[in-house]
């Protein structure tokens, strides 16, 4: 993506969305990596103070449907991988992953300090949730074009 847009871009601008089995074209689990949508990076800049370290109900839906939050420092630490994290802090994400969808958003937290921000939420064909967590990315990644 940087090599595309011929510049580093800010870590800020960067995420890799999993969609649950609901949202999925290929019939198989894949990570897209892309930027993400400007209104979900300015959403997540302005609602920062009310993310902390466990999952908590994102204060305004994104694409139409709710997400959990939470921040981590880091996405490979030994027992707490983003599907970890899922699956062990979200009772109903263990029974079923499947319909689970996920996506990591690079940060830079108040502090200072890089890390991510994690969205989740669980498809609910009812209302419409696929569970596609791909919908808060931008593939043209406008972002480039600043």
């Amino acid at each position: 993506m940087q090599a595309a847009a011929d510049r580093a871009l800010p870590r800020e601008d960067l995420s890799l969305a999993i969609n649950s089995i609901h949202g999925r074209t290929q019939n198989q689990l894949h990570i897209h990596i892309d930027c993400i949508r400007a209104d979900v990076r300015d959403a997540l800049r302005e609602h920062a103070a009310e993310i902390g370290d466990s999952w908590a109900p994102f204060p305004l839906p994104l694409s139409g449907h709710p997400y959990q939050a939470m921040r981590v420092e880091t996405l490979d630490r030994p027992g707490a991988t983003p599907f970890q994290l899922l699956a062990d802090r979200l009772p109903a994400a263990r029974a079923d992953m499947e319909d689970e969808t996920l996506i990591a958003v690079g940060a830079t937290f108040t502090d200072g300090e890089p890390g991510f921000y994690l969205l989740a939420s669980r498809a609910d064909l009812a209302t419409g949730n696929r569970g596609e967590a791909e919908e808060l990315q931008d593939h043209s990644c406008a972002v480039k074009a600043r």
